[in-house]
């Protein structure tokens, strides 16, 4: 895959027509044409802040979850780390599993996130984990949690299975169900000695 160019400020209106484009059409279908007549700009002007239809892509999935992931936070409540860590857990696969644009390419163009879950971690997923790695750094210093050096990226990849499979959950009914349990076995393993409560992070 091409690389991804860092967006600025004044990408913003490009990345929302390339958001509602593809959550219409899907990645495949979207076109630099549609983004810049969205976005009420040239074509030459797309391709020279996005690069492609790719790069606008991804970077606004970055937006996304940066959106997401700040809105989260701010929403914490107060309590040790691990109960933010926690809380901030459940909360982002619930907002990631609704995400219209998320499901959008789960949909239509699964592929595309292959890359992003068996070769590397894009710009999205580094945002998530690095919100992941200080949460987690307050809960040893708070003592309130016990984790290891793996701990940051197994979460994340725990995350995202989750919220990846929210659309087969949802058919069968057990998303809230499987949030629930998701929430209770983080608990148990990150509480020093495995003796959390269930439902310590709510």
């Amino acid at each position: 895959m091409t690389s991804q160019r860092t967006s600025s400020p004044g990408d913003e209106g490009l990345l929302l027509a390339t958001r509602a484009s593809v959550v219409r059409h899907g990645v495949r279908r979207t076109t630099a044409n549609d983004i810049a007549e969205r976005a009420g700009v040239s074509r030459m002007t797309f391709y020279r802040r996005m690069g492609s239809v790719e790069n606008a892509v991804l970077a606004t999935l970055t937006r996304e979850f940066r959106t997401a992931a700040a809105d989260v936070r701010a929403a914490s409540p107060a309590g040790t780390g691990r109960e933010q860590l926690v809380h901030f857990s459940i909360q982002a696969v619930r907002v990631f599993a609704t995400s219209e644009l998320l499901e959008s390419i789960a949909e239509r163009d699964p592929e595309f996130l292959i890359p992003y879950v068996t070769d590397r971690f894009g710009a999205s997923q580094q945002l998530i984990l690095a919100q992941l790695e200080s949460l987690i750094a307050a809960g040893l210093e708070d003592r309130s949690i016990e984790a290891g050096e793996a701990t940051a990226t197994t979460l994340l990849l725990a995350l995202q299975g989750v919220a990846l499979s929210a659309r087969l959950l949802r058919k069968s009914g057990t998303f809230e169900a499987a949030l629930a349990e998701l929430e209770k076995m983080l608990v148990r393993h990150l509480t020093p000695g495995g003796e959390g409560a269930p439902g310590a992070g709510s």
